[in-house]
C-alpha cells in the first residue's frame, strides 16, 4: 500500500510539472524561475503523500475494533 502512496505522490509531482504554471515559460528561463518550478513539483508530492497517508490513517483507526 506505501509503494502505491508513494507512486502516487510522484504522479502528482509529474502532473504539476507537465500542465503547471511552467509551460508560459520560455525556454530561456532563470535558474530561480526554475527552481521555483521544482519546488512547487516536490510540494504537490508531498502534499499528495501527507493527504493520502492522512485519509489511510482515518480509515484504519475508524475500522479497528
Amino acid at each position: 500500500m506505501k509503494v502505491w502512496i508513494v507512486l502516487l505522490s510522484i504522479l502528482a509531482a509529474a502532473c504539476v510539472w507537465r500542465w503547471g504554471p511552467h509551460r508560459r515559460i520560455g525556454a530561456g528561463t532563470a535558474w530561480r524561475q526554475r527552481s521555483k518550478q521544482i519546488s512547487q513539483c516536490l510540494l504537490a508530492g508531498v502534499a499528495v503523500y501527507f493527504v493520502i497517508m492522512s485519509i489511510a490513517m482515518l480509515y484504519l483507526m475508524l475500522t479497528r475494533t
